[in-house]
Order: structure tokens, then sequence, then C-alpha cells
């Protein structure tokens, strides 16, 4: 158990200490004379994310998992602040201190205490395949950049992490964001080796080296980055060429989680805003997909025409395919960076409500100066420790909570499990 935790140094120092190093590392440029000043601002945008990873984890220069505060693992788990205290071990009068901080294997061991003392699945929440409990697989997806796909993608997975699900997320976008957040650098450290790409080139071989071990315990990463053009590439001469292979294009990505499935109850998928053929494959292997947007017009227009793919797309395959075409268990519309006091936003929300019905989200997520803060360090929410913005941390935590929560009930019903009432609550406050 943790007691102490450095405060994280402020926006504005970072920022400065950021600034500072990239002007200490330009150094000569590279290439020629006419792609000198490209290179230029590539080196010093991809120093500045390794900068800011180094500065916000020293002296380690890896990305880790903050403690949790007895409070925040409180509401997460739906339990009184005893009971944490009682299953740590101890009691609100003996070692207990307001400041005591729980490393992400004392949530583990509460939870397994609790699961032990008051027999409730919820609080050992992975799947068991004797039960027909299978593989559940979101895939985050829309044509509309800066919808908030991959921050949504990530902190979903983070959230299932922390509520005791063993995850796999897949980067499936070469501009490798959601690798980012994880602290790895997509240009520099995505390879082959660590990538779908070399689940493709390897042809099916054995893929249990593919995915990366991160710093979240229950969480692995199939990286993404520039070394994914490469799959697109050998799915696009593929499905030219019709060459009859036993596996068709579109299907690669299940034949790898097939391969992994026994280690992971959830996998988390972020797709390139684009029609792809990596996209295809995730459509294909899904149980839900998530669609993430604004509320502003170019966002919806963008999202239609989302949904106007996905409806063609099906009724195209149906009849080539059958069965295998994408059949999702669930599919569900998040608006994302919503402002509440911004009166366009709040009309669209209320369109939204009348006209989606089920298939919108019952809360959006809230944009919050937090989250911005937060990823000037390229943290999540979950990762950041607080300061004098509690109040404003909480109020993101909240948000995420009622949009998170949602999603996991979504997986519980395709396991045909009971949704715990905190969760039903959540579903309900539309």
């Amino acid at each position: 158990m943790t007691w102490m935790y450095p405060r994280p140094p402020s926006l504005e120092s970072l920022s400065f200490s950021i600034m500072g190093r990239i002007d200490d590392s330009e150094g000569d440029s590279l290439g020629n004379d006419g792609t000198a000043g490209f290179w230029r601002i590539s080196n010093a945008l991809r120093h500045a994310q390794r900068t800011a990873i180094e500065i916000e984890n020293a002296p380690d220069k890896r990305k880790r998992l903050r403690p949790f505060t007895v409070s925040e693992i409180s509401d997460l788990l739906g339990v009184k602040r005893s009971e944490i205290l009682a299953a740590c071990g101890q009691s609100s009068k003996g070692l207990f201190q307001p400041r005591t901080l729980l490393s992400f294997s004392d949530v583990q061991s509460i939870r397994e205490a609790l699961g032990t003392r008051r027999g409730d699945i919820r609080f050992r929440p992975q799947r068991d395949p004797e039960k027909g409990e299978s593989l559940a697989i979101v895939a985050f997806a829309n044509f509309k950049g800066g919808s908030g796909k991959t921050t949504s993608a990530v902190h979903f997975a983070q959230h299932m992490a922390l509520s005791g699900y063993r995850v796999l997320v897949i980067d499936l976008d070469s501009q490798g964001s959601a690798t980012a957040l994880f602290g790895i650098d997509p240009g520099q450290e995505v390879t082959h080796a660590n990538s779908f790409t070399g689940w493709l080139e390897r042809g099916g071989a054995p893929s249990s080296n593919l995915s990366l071990k991160t710093y979240w315990p229950l969480i692995d990463l199939l990286a993404g980055g520039p070394v994914l053009q490469q799959a697109e590439f050998m799915l696009a001469q593929r499905a030219a060429a019709q060459d009859g292979a036993t596996t068709p294009h579109w299907a690669e990505l299940a034949r790898y989680l097939a391969t992994v499935q026994d280690r992971y109850d959830v996998a988390v998928l972020d797709t390139r805003p684009d029609v792809n053929m990596l996209m295809v494959n995730a459509l294909h292997t899904a149980t839900g997909v998530v669609v993430p947007t604004q509320a502003t017009m170019i966002d919806l227009s963008s999202t239609g025409e989302f949904f106007g793919f996905l409806g063609g797309y099906i009724d195209q395959m149906k009849p080539l395919i059958g069965a295998a075409a994408p059949d999702f268990a669930f599919t569900k519309v998040l608006i994302t960076r919503f402002v509440p006091g911004e009166k366009s936003q709040v009309a669209l929300w209320d369109l939204m409500k009348s006209r989606f019905g089920a298939a919108l989200l019952p809360q959006p997520m809230l944009h919050t100066a937090v989250m911005g803060t937060a990823g000037v360090g390229k943290e999540t929410i979950y990762e950041y420790e607080p300061g004098n913005d509690r109040k404003a941390y909480d109020r993101a935590i909240a948000s995420l909570m009622s949009v998170n929560r949602p999603l996991e009930a979504e997986i519980l019903r395709f396991w045909e499990r009971p949704i715990p009432r905190e969760m039903m609550s959540e579903e309900q406050s539309v």
C-alpha cells in the first residue's frame, strides 16, 4: 500500500520543460533542401511526445500507473470505505490515514477479498467460457476524425480493467494515437513484431508474443503505427486478387483473436476514421460498435454517412457470406466533448434523444479542462493525478462512469448476466 505520491508538475512548468528540450534537440535537419522543414517539424513533435512522457514519469522515463485513493475505489466498486479498509486488513481506527493510496495490485486483492466475503460475481467479473461467455469485442469507429474515438476507446478499456476484466486493446489506426496514450512511440517502437502487420506476415503463425504488456496490469496492447500501412496493402491485394485463400481478407482479425481469446474477457478496437481494410476486419469481428461523435452538424453529417456505409455494406455482404456478415449485439452512439452550456449542442442532444432512442448512450462524455491538462502529459483521466482541480477531476470521472457503465452493461447482456442496480440507474438517467 502506498502512503505518498509526488505531486505532478504544473501545466505551465511541464509545457516550458517540453519546449526547452525541443529547442535543445533540433540540431541538424534530416532530408534534402526540399524536405528539411518537414523533417524538422516531424522530429520536433515526436520529441515533444517522448519528452512529455519522460518528464511526467521521471525518473523511469516510461509511463507508470499512479495509485488510487480509497474514495476512488469505493466509488468504483460501489462499497463503503470501511469495507475497502477491512478488505485491506485495516480498520478505520487503525493504520488508515486520509491520504492512503492503493496500487492496482491492492485493488485486485480488495476485489478478491470482497468476492470471497460477499459471493458477488461483480467483484470477480471475468468471463466463464464454460457458461458460453465468449470474448466480447467492442469496436470504436466513425468516419470523422477528431470525434473522440481514441479517447473514448482507451478510457473504456481502462474502465474495464479497473472493473476487473482482462482487456486487449488493438490499435488499428496507422496514426497510433491509442498506442501513444500507452506511452509507446508509434513511429519508432511499433514494428512487425508487435502489430497486426506481423500477424499477416506470419500467415497466422503463433501470435502469443505480438501483444505488449502495458503498465496497466490487466491491459495488453496490440500496437498501431505507420507499419499498419503495410497491413492495409496486403489485405487490399488479397481482396483484389480474390485468390480463394482459406481465410478471407475480412476475417484475418477474427482469426488472430481466436488464437488469443483465452487470455482476455474484452477486446477494444480503435479504428481509422475512413473506409479501410482494417476497419472492415473490425466490423466483421465486433460484438458491438460504439460510434463517437460531437454534437455539431458537421460531425453528425459524417456520422450519418458512416451508418449509411454500415447498412449498405451489411446488405451487400449478407447474400454473399450469410451469417459471416457483420451482426452486432449492440450499436451505440456516444456524444463526446459535450459542453452543457452550449445552446446549439444542447439542442442537438435533445434532437438525438428523440430520434435515436436506445441507440444513443444515455449520457454524453463531457468536455472538461482536466482532459486537456492530462493530455499534455499523455495521460488519460484515470491516470491523471489531480492537484487543485479535484472538483473538475471528480466531474470528469463521474462523466466517464456515466458513459462506460452502460457499455459494460451491454457486455453483461451479451454474456446473459444480470445487470447490477447501479448500471441500470446509469442507463436510465437520460
